[in-house]
This record gives structure tokens, sequence and C-alpha cells, in this order.
């Protein structure tokens, strides 16, 4: 006998609980450790970080990623120490957005959590955590010989709110490979600020910055700085590329209401957007929020007028990232039965604007993809879906009993984001198939998923007849 509490089309979660990012402080890295840490608990199934290195002090540079699509921006910060105030955005950007999701709220006009099923956006929200560390502590706590050394880089002043470099004295953004040679006003010496150092890419932060694009592929990224109002958009760009990334550095000065910075025929180079440009002939920005501040930090007052400005920054450049990739994608013919698991709209062509039917859950043959649109022969008729995860699946047939251990959520169809239907007390249960990490259940009242990643499977015994689903019923309604 199954044990069940039903609380059927109930939402997945409660409303997102107060913000956890606070950017109304000195933004340290002990504070992103933390914070990073409390939005993957938060966030679980959206969000998940990784390192991607460490400085030479043996500090982590930090990559978070928000989102479940194949198609990939990439957004970073403080690469310059003293804009610190920009990895507070970034931070925020992503509790923000995550909490949207989680309550399937929109933002302006854009359904936060439509867009994430499809783009994955990764941070890096802290490149230099030396630096920012130098700069917001002073040389506290360091050893006297590098404090004296780090002093001599400043000029032997003891302000460091000043400080841009990592605390080798490189300017890290003059560090990338991008024309590198010809990089102007530039120090011959480690200092605070505007030394290129002796080699490309001898930081390791850059080259830790380098690996990961290279890993992650993204199809457009922006590098946040302070201080000015002012976007960079071009470096020696190709023609064909032009009109393109000219017309997004245009919505984004819509957007934010900062300058555009015209190209230069003979830019200096070294930059995170230089080198990405040249290396992956994609849009690459570098937005230098606030208002001029000089050589110091962006004061913490200017934070809500930033926040206001760039919050659909990240939003935008997403639908951006998301075309670019499906541009690319080649269409693969295939002759392959699925099962569609949850009501998903039916589309005469990938990309239309409206939708021709409301398809219910039923087995479909799929006959092409590009990207994750699928072409489907369906009981009302041929056309496109672009399901969200776990509604389409190929659903593995089994015979098998699991023991739950504890109180388990079902569900309508296989992802964490999917209305709940019930919740099982411990007991056994009837596994009849299974995609990925879920299994589908037979229950008294109905088939529905459970996530599987830690119950294990009993096998049926030998000679057993296997549990049979009601045609369609693979989590349907």
């Amino acid at each position: 006998m199954f044990l069940v509490a039903s609380f059927f089309e109930v939402p997945q979660s409660a409303k997102a609980s107060t913000s956890i990012v606070n950017p109304n402080q000195i933004y340290s890295y002990s504070i992103l450790q933390n914070d990073i840490k409390r939005l993957t608990d938060a966030y679980p199934d959206l969000i998940s970080y990784e390192s991607i290195g460490q400085t030479k002090y043996g500090r982590e540079l930090w990559a978070i990623k928000l989102g479940r699509g194949e198609s990939v921006l990439f957004l970073n910060g403080s690469h310059h120490a003293r804009e610190w105030i920009t990895t507070s955005l970034l931070m925020k950007m992503i509790d923000t957005y995550a909490a949207a999701y989680y309550d399937n709220a929109k933002i302006s006009k854009y359904n936060v959590r439509e867009l994430l099923d499809h783009v994955s956006i990764w941070f890096v929200p802290m490149v230099n955590p030396d630096g920012v560390t130098l700069s917001q502590q002073g040389t506290t706590g360091l050893p006297a010989n590098l404090a004296k050394t780090l002093k001599q880089y400043n000029g032997n002043s003891t302000n460091f709110n000043r400080w841009k470099a990592n605390m080798q004295g490189i300017d890290l953004n003059r560090q990338y490979p991008a024309q590198w040679n010809n990089i102007k006003n530039t120090k011959a010496y480690p200092w605070h600020q505007n030394y290129k150092g002796t080699q490309a890419a001898q930081a390791l932060e850059v080259q830790s910055m380098m690996d990961f694009t290279y890993k992650i592929d993204p199809e457009l990224t922006i590098s946040y700085h302070s201080s000015g109002q002012i976007l960079f958009w071009h470096f020696n760009t190709l023609s064909k590329n032009l009109s393109r990334d000219k017309a997004i550095a245009t919505e984004l000065s819509k957007l934010t209401g900062y300058s555009l910075v015209q190209p230069e025929k003979n830019p200096s180079g070294g930059g995170y957007k230089d080198w990405f440009i040249q290396e992956f002939g994609r849009p690459g920005f570098t937005i230098e929020v606030a208002e001029y501040a000089g050589e110091r930090s962006v004061p913490l007052s200017a934070f809500n007028g930033i926040w206001s400005e760039n919050k659909e920054v990240p939003l935008f450049t997403a639908q951006k990232s998301y075309t670019l990739w499906l541009e690319k994608q080649k269409v693969q013919y295939l002759q392959q039965s699925m099962s569609l698991l949850a009501e998903t709209k039916l589309y005469s062509k990938i990309g239309a604007a409206d939708s021709i039917s409301n398809l219910k859950p039923q087995q479909v043959e799929v006959t092409a993809q590009k990207g994750d649109w699928y072409q489907v022969v369906s009981n009302q008729g041929t056309g496109w879906v672009q399901p969200s995860p776990g509604k389409l699946a190929v659903v593995e047939d089994m015979n098998a009993t699991a023991d739950l251990k504890d109180n388990a959520y079902t569900y309508k169809y296989p992802d964490a984001f999917s209305p709940k239907v019930s919740t099982l007390s411990p007991q056994t249960v009837q596994v009849i198939g299974r995609w990925s990490d879920w299994l589908l259940i037979n229950t008294n009242n109905g088939n529905w998923w459970i996530d599987g990643r830690h119950i294990e499977l009993n096998p049926a015994p030998e000679g057993a007849a296997p549990e049979v689903a009601p045609e369609g019923a693979v989590g349907a309604d």
C-alpha cells in the first residue's frame, strides 16, 4: 500500500526567501566564498560552482554556473583590484535571477525560467582575489618582507584603495595575448597599476581565465570594470562581424545609458575582451560601471544606480547568446521514438513566434534535431518542439523495486522543477521505468517520477512478470 499526501499542482517550491547577497558592504573574497556556498545551498538544481585555478597566494578563482542550457554566456569582474564593486554586481545578478527562476517570475519582459532552461550563464565574479584583498585590507597580516615589497610597488604609499594589479604588481587586464607587445602607457616594472608583465599570460589568473574560456566556449562575453559609464565593443573586429557586434553594443548602450567607445585604428590590447574577440571572432564587451571615480574604488552609495542600469544586461545578452548558438547548430536527421512527458507547445518552424497547438503527453517520432529543438510527428501533426528539461525522453522500461529510506516527492515528469504530485513516506515502491537519474514508479494514484540519485534498486525476482504501465501514462495526466 502506498502512503501518500497529495498536493497536486502545488508549485515546486515556496517563494524564494530574502536576498542572500548584500552588495551594500565592502564585498571581500571571504564574503564571496560564503555567498557562493549559500546560493548553491538555496538553489541546488540551478546553481553550481567550481574552482578554475589558484592565485600565487592560494586563493581560488571561483566560477559559478547559473542555468541549464547548452548555449553559454560568460561574465567576469574584478580583473582590477579596486573595481571590486563589479563582484558585488555579478553576485547580485546570480541571486536575483535564481530567485526569479525558482519563483517562475519575470524580470522586466524576460521570462527567467524559460531563458535559463536554454542558456547557461557562467560568472567569474572575482578574477583578482589577491589584489582585491590587498585593495580592501592593505598589507595587514602579510609577512613583513612582502608588505614592504607591495608598499614599494605602491609608490611607498599606504593608500592601497587605489591598487589595480594582482599581488605581483601585474595588471591582469594588460596580460592577455592580444597585441600584447603594442600595449600603450605601460609601466616598465611592477606597480599598483598599468604594468603588463614580462610576457603575455604569465599571470596564473590570466592562464586560468583563458583555459576556462576554451572549456566553456561562450558565444558572448562581458567583462565588468569601473568606472566611467562607457562601453567597449571593438578590437580589430573583422568586417563581417562589425554590424552584428555594433548592433548588440548599441542595445547595451540603450539598456545601461552608457556611451559607446569609438573604435581606434591601432587599439591598445591586452584585455580579456580584446583577446576573446581576436581568438573566437565572437562578440565581447567591456562595461565600465559608475560615474568616473578616479584612482579609487567606486563608493558603495553608487551601487543602486549601477544595479538599475545593469540588471537586465545578462538577460538581454543571454538571449543573444542563444540566438548565436542556435544559428551554428546543424540539423541532424533522426528516426527515434520518444516519450513526450508533459504538455508542450508545437510550432510550425524553429523560432516561430506563435505555436500551432499544445501537445499532450504521448509517444512521438522524432525526425530531426537542431540544437534544443526537435521535429516530431505527433497525434496533432508534424512540427517542432523546444521542450524544457525532462519533458522529452527515451524512457527505459524496468521491472524492479526500490526501498525509500526517507520521504520522497513524486513529480509529473523527471525534472526538479516539474510540478510535484505527492509525498511518499518510507516504503518499497515498484519501479517501471528510468530516464537519466530519475525513476518512474507505479503508485495507486498513477505513474509518477522520483529523483533516483540516492536510491538503490532491488532487481525483480528471476522470472517475475514486469509491471505494465497504462498506455500513455509515463508521468502523464
